[in-house]
């Protein structure tokens, strides 16, 4: 599969963590959204990209109607 950005086919698929948070102030009020996931890298350009699994997918949309109140 050849990278979006740069058309490599240099890409390399990592297991990876990534902490999810709300980028406003109430946002602080609402704890993160953990999501361990594969990520695919392209190793020539950097671009990098991921599905989000359904459960941490609707964590995230909680999250943030919740931080709306």
């Amino acid at each position: 599969m050849a990278c979006r950005v740069c058309k490599s086919e240099n890409n390399q698929k990592f297991e990876g963590e990534l902490t999810a948070s709300l980028p406003d102030l109430k946002g602080l009020k609402v704890p993160p959204t953990y999501i361990c996931q594969s990520v695919l890298v392209c190793l020539d350009c950097g671009f990098a990209e991921l599905v989000i699994p359904t459960n941490e997918l609707q964590a995230l949309k909680k999250a943030k109607a919740g931080s709306a109140s």
